[in-house]
């Protein structure tokens, strides 16, 4: 097998650092095993992605899970482990990131957080959170993660939601994005569930466009003057667009722009992919093996279908674990994501048309690269 180079090494990195969680939810894909990444792991992976690490270069180090918090202990090692190892490199930058469903969150890891650059992100279904996400006893969770969203905005007030929208509750878009605007929230990730655990249909979407038509009314409304809310797909749509930027290269990071290593040290290239037969490129005992990788890469093509298509360098139509997640084809779109993205697209213009101009500038400097 061959070895990838320091240099081929990415400067983003991901450490699942155990497949455990705490919660139970209805559309989770994941098989929340017992589990977890050893510290001698995770040391040696940390070593082999600062060997690629060139004076002037940002790094970034990510926690994944299941819950990765439920390895907290082990992440404040690791964090400062990195920081000694990266930082003595001159002119480097490191920054962490997490993604966590907070039920484990403290003022002690928050405050930790802050003082290593750490980006905390949460996981939150909003007014269907107790429908969709119950504890591994089956218990309603909201009660205890709003009190933890509210924990979380003290210190960091520009902290990210991450809503996944079950089919079964798609009514509740609307009333979720005013709930956390009610709370402070400034930004708000969404995705829809997907895989063998959820089913759409067309009466679900023609719900979905109905509540994403009144998601763009709050987003016009929110986003007026110097006022600030920013709906993630609708930012993404319009910031791409102005800047010329293919929605793909910039959301899908397949392969080695960030690999992801798993509890046991194998390499996958994206976090949908691991511990799936056929996906794995390596390991830290055998290093990245290109060959495994150009495979893949050669596999993740553009759909027929998709060719002809005036949207197609908007639409996330490329990312492999998107399509593989809904068709088991890495280069295959589901009906659903293709509706999805030209609804989103046609309201973000729409939005976009209203909001960039002057009596706007808060959202025309967001949009606009300075």
């Amino acid at each position: 097998m061959e070895k990838s180079s320091t240099e081929k090494l990415a400067k983003r990195i991901t450490l699942v650092v155990t497949h455990q969680c705490n919660f139970d939810c209805r559309y989770c894909l994941q098989k929340h095993e017992d589990v977890s990444m050893t510290k001698e792991t995770a040391i040696k992976s940390i070593d082999a992605f600062a060997s690629g690490i060139v004076e002037g270069d940002k790094a970034q180090i990510s926690f994944y899970g299941g819950e990765p918090l439920l390895q907290k202990e082990l992440i404040k090692e690791l964090v400062n482990y990195s920081c000694e190892k990266i930082l003595s490199i001159p002119d480097t930058r490191l920054t962490f990131e997490i993604t966590t469903n907070g039920l484990l969150l403290d003022e002690d890891f928050i405050a930790f957080a802050k003082r290593n650059k750490i980006l905390l992100a949460l996981s939150h279904d909003g007014l269907a959170q107790d429908e969709v996400r119950t504890d591994r006893g089956g218990n309603k969770t909201k009660d205890r993660i709003d009190e933890k969203l509210q924990m979380l905005l003290k210190t960091f007030p520009e902290t990210i939601v991450m809503m996944t929208v079950h089919p079964d509750y798609v009514d509740r878009i609307v009333d979720s994005l005013k709930f956390f605007r009610s709370k402070g929230v400034k930004s708000v990730s969404m995705v829809l569930a997907h895989g063998e655990r959820v089913s759409w249909d067309d009466e679900t979407f023609e719900k979905l466009t109905r509540e994403m038509n009144k998601v763009e009314a709050l987003y016009e409304q929110w986003n007026a003057g110097n006022d600030v809310f920013r709906f993630i797909p609708f930012d993404n749509k319009i910031k791409n667009y102005i800047r010329q930027r293919d929605a793909d290269s910039v959301t899908c990071h397949f392969g080695c722009h960030k690999f992801m290593v798993d509890a046991d040290g194998k390499y996958y290239p994206c976090s949908h992919f691991i511990g799936r037969d056929g996906f794995g490129i390596g390991s830290l005992e055998e290093g990245i093996s290109e060959e495994k990788l150009k495979d893949l890469e050669s596999k993740r093509v553009e759909p027929e279908d998709c060719k002809g298509c005036a949207l197609r360098f908007r639409c996330r139509h490329t990312c492999a674990c998107s399509n593989h997640g809904h068709t088991g084809s890495m280069s295959e779109v589901s009906a659903l994501q293709c509706e999805y993205e030209k609804l989103t697209i046609q309201l973000a213009d729409r939005a976009a048309a209203l909001l960039l101009n002057e009596s706007n500038p808060g959202f025309v400097s967001r949009m606009y690269p300075i």
